[in-house]
């Protein structure tokens, strides 16, 4: 992104006339202009605020031309050899005496969309507002020379404000020919359950994937991210188990809060009358017909008109039944408590287990996720955006892609290289379906991301996670607030884990984390629970 580049694309070339541009020195890092420091990232979703570079290049002023900024995933390089376990924690510890607020450090690619294997960054976030361009540069360049002791030379630091957030009996899903599926699927098995601590109902996130434990047979559990139902800002955050018998209360677990039930009701109360006016329009067709003089052409439109109109009719009944179902089961909020936590470590762990009674045999289906929500030839173009690649994905006959295995963490750093982006680089799409973006298709980073999160301002504990990038420099983020919990998938079914929070400026995230699901089983296994993430409706 600078004019010493080789390749020239990279430079940033955005509309801002009337705006002058300082000239900055060219031999060392200088303090950006107010300019730089609010469009250098232009392009990205959350806008992020630019701090400081390790990198001496000068940032060209803005000529007028559009260009998009997109982030990519590293791909094959040194560095994966040293940065989980000496580069990535010598940066971190050099960052905590320093007192930087750092809340995310993502090895990662960042250049002008489409471009040719862009520019490899370490693209730091800090607390915003809590770190001066001066002192920015000083670490910046710290840093950088870590890399540079390591071995790795072509990698530089990047630094922006950014926070990071953790992005809170039902029913069978429906057959692709009953009209109301995709209004009914928040309320059935389908994996992306909406979800939150009954206490906080305005706190939500996503239900991530089911399990059960031999064990303890015949009970269902459902994984989330811990701060879906122990909100960070309410409860300490410190190790949680319910112990049955000690008179202790249960922390509940409920479906869907007060505004995303209403808005549920509205999404169906909204169908009704979308079909209405179809309706409306169809009588007036046929009132027309009745008048023309033409008694072929008569016959005609009412032939066309019919099967609409029959269609629309179906349509309003089964809305109609399903709205009447929903506020009989589920309007009074206790009815939407579907279970209760049984297991939390504290929250670098990023885990807690639900045991769900309302879950029944006859309704379960497994860990799946409806595809419903897209349609299926652009949907397929998400997942598979090289002409290339070869497709391994078949949309379902009945919308509902079931899990049916994991990645391993060496395939999601170093990818089969037949599977490429848009850009022609190795790469393993991801999707996921949230509780407040719905189903989204991302691109899976091939290095962990180190990241922290602040409680009233008092840091937490660094953990890493694996980063979800979006599908490409249009597509919009691939999580935002409230979609914290879901499980992430390939386009197989294979799951890569559960989604943990998001990195940016606001609530919209340019990066998505997700917690391994290798990792997770682990943890579960720490804890005596042999997690079978794979139930059917026979374990139940």
């Amino acid at each position: 992104m600078s004019t010493t580049d080789q390749d020239v694309k990279s430079t940033i070339l955005i509309s801002l006339f009337n705006h002058n541009v300082p000239d900055p020195p060219t031999d060392a890092p200088y303090v950006p202009s107010d300019v730089e420091a609010t469009n250098y990232y232009y392009g990205l979703p959350s806008k992020p605020r630019f701090i400081a570079r390790s990198s001496p290049d000068v940032w060209m002023k803005p000529t007028g031309a559009e260009a998009y900024l997109e982030l990519t995933p590293l791909g094959t390089h040194l560095l994966n050899a040293v940065w989980e376990k000496t580069v990535g924690p010598a940066m971190d510890l050099y960052f905590q005496g320093k007192g930087v607020q750092v809340t995310s450090m993502n090895p990662l690619r960042i250049g002008m969309a489409g471009q040719s294997s862009p520019p490899a960054v370490i693209f730091v976030g800090v607390n915003p507002g809590s770190l001066s361009p001066e002192l920015g540069i000083e670490v910046a360049v710290h840093c950088r020379s870590i890399l540079v002791q390591n071995g790795i030379d072509d990698v530089h630091v990047e630094i922006r404000e950014s926070k990071f957030t953790r992005a809170a009996m039902m029913y069978k899903p429906a057959i692709s020919a009953n009209p109301a599926a995709a209004v009914r699927e928040p309320f059935s098995t389908s994996l992306g359950l909406s979800i939150c601590n009954a206490k906080t109902p305005n706190f939500e996130g996503t239900g991530g994937i089911f399990f059960i434990d031999p064990a303890k047979p015949g009970i269902l559990h459902l994984l989330t991210a811990r701060h879906v139902l122990f909100h960070p800002d309410k409860e300490e955050n410190k190790f949680y188990k319910f112990r049955d018998g000690t008179g202790a209360p249960r922390k509940k677990v409920m479906l869907l809060g007060e505004a995303a039930f209403k808005a549920r009701l509205k999404d169906i109360e909204a169908a009704i009358g979308a079909k209405k006016v179809i309706i409306n329009q169809l009588n007036r067709r046929l009132a027309l017909a009745e008048k023309m003089e033409d008694e072929d052409d008569a016959t005609a439109e009412r032939k066309a008109v019919k099967p609409k109109m029959d269609e629309a009719i179906e349509a309003i009944e089964a809305f109609e039944e399903l709205l009447a179902d929903v506020i009989r089961d589920w309007e009074e909020e206790e009815n939407r408590v579907i279970g209760h936590v049984v297991l939390s470590p504290p929250l670098a762990s990023t885990t807690a287990m639900t045991a769900l009674p309302m879950i029944g045999r006859l309704n379960f289906i497994g860990n799946a996720i409806d595809l419903g929500s897209v349609e299926v030839d652009e949907l397929t173009a998400w997942v598979y955006p090289h002409p290339a690649n070869p497709s391994s994905f078949e949309y379902p006959g009945d919308r509902l892609l079931r899990c049916f295995g994991t990645v391993s963490d060496q395939e999601m750093f170093r990818p089969d290289p037949r599977n490429k982006d848009h850009d022609d680089d190795p790469v393993i799409m991801v999707l996921k379906n949230g509780n407040t973006s719905k189903l989204t298709v991302g691109r899976l980073n091939t290095i962990r991301a180190f990241v922290r999160e602040y409680f009233n301002g008092v840091a937490g504990k660094m953990s890493k996670e694996v980063s979800v990038l979006p599908r490409n420099s249009k597509s919009g983020p691939f999580s935002v607030s409230g979609d914290s919990g879901s499980v992430v998938i390939d386009a197989m079914g294979r799951i890569c884990g559960i989604l943990t929070g998001g990195d940016g400026a606001t609530d919209v995230s340019d990066c998505t984390f997700v917690t391994s699901i290798n990792f997770l089983v682990k943890r579960l296994a720490a804890f005596g629970i042999k997690a079978n993430i794979f139930p059917l409706p026979t374990d139940l």
